[in-house]
């Protein structure tokens, strides 16, 4: 099999599942692109703070989080993204209602 590589879509089909990309900006969520969504994950995965003085370390305060309907990923400080299934908006996602207002449990 093939492997499919999505680039620049909000709505991609992943072996049948709708998945939608957001990101959590000005207090609302935000659709956007596979593509936007995999940069900001990345940037998540090391410490803001260092990267601003040009050092690569980890980030420890990075939280994620699936369910059933979707999975979210927060760098622990200002940013935030979510993944949804089955063409959900994030506020349908209700196993994840205490993430969307942005705030981790």
């Amino acid at each position: 099999m093939k492997p499919q590589v999505f680039e620049g879509a909000h709505r991609v089909m992943v072996r049948g599942v709708p998945l939608r990309f957001f990101l959590r900006a000005d207090d609302a969520w935000s659709p956007v692109t596979d593509t936007e969504f995999q940069q900001a994950y990345e940037l998540a995965l090391f410490d803001p703070y260092a990267l601003r003085r040009n050092v690569l370390c980890p980030n420890r305060r990075r939280k994620e989080l699936d369910t059933a309907e979707g999975w979210f990923f927060s760098d622990g400080y200002a940013s935030c993204g979510l993944i949804t299934f089955d063409d959900r908006s994030p506020v349908e996602c209700a196993g994840m209602a205490q993430i969307t207002e942005g705030r981790e449990t």
